[in-house]
């Protein structure tokens, strides 16, 4: 029986990845752009760091992905550390929130030797969200 990771790098062979982890060229999943057209952005088509969007999708402004009935809006904003992980982070939202502002995270502040600031999800937001939803 295979272990998991030769089942993994079975998978990822199957969709193209060559020996240095390079995934086929392939479009933007956002934009339709080549990702690493221009040679210069290997991250875009590297699979331990692949998330099928150009640089410029990737680090693009907050938009809302989706509205719910109730009012909240699940928003996507770019990495807030795009050196550590590329894929953009989602939050549920309402824009009357008082503790988080409409943007669905609060940062919490940590000095740059502990860390730097994050993000974390607003607790007020989330618990009215899933109070909110059909069962």
């Amino acid at each position: 029986m295979p272990t998991l990771a030769q089942s993994f790098g079975e998978a990822l062979a199957a969709a193209g990845m060559d020996t240095h982890g390079m995934l086929p060229r392939q479009l933007c999943r956002q934009c339709g752009k080549p990702l690493n057209g221009d040679g210069g952005h290997p991250a875009e088509l590297y699979a331990g760091t692949f998330t099928g969007l150009c640089y410029s999708c990737q680090n693009s402004g907050r938009y809302v992905v989706e509205t719910y009935p109730d009012g909240a809006r699940l928003l996507s904003f770019p990495p807030h550390c795009p050196s550590w992980r590329r894929d953009r982070e989602e939050y549920i939202a309402y824009e009357n929130c008082p503790d988080c502002q409409g943007k669905g995270h609060i940062t919490v502040s940590r000095s740059c030797s502990q860390g730097g600031p994050y993000p974390i999800h607003c607790s007020r937001c989330l618990t009215r969200f899933y109070k909110t939803q059909e069962r």
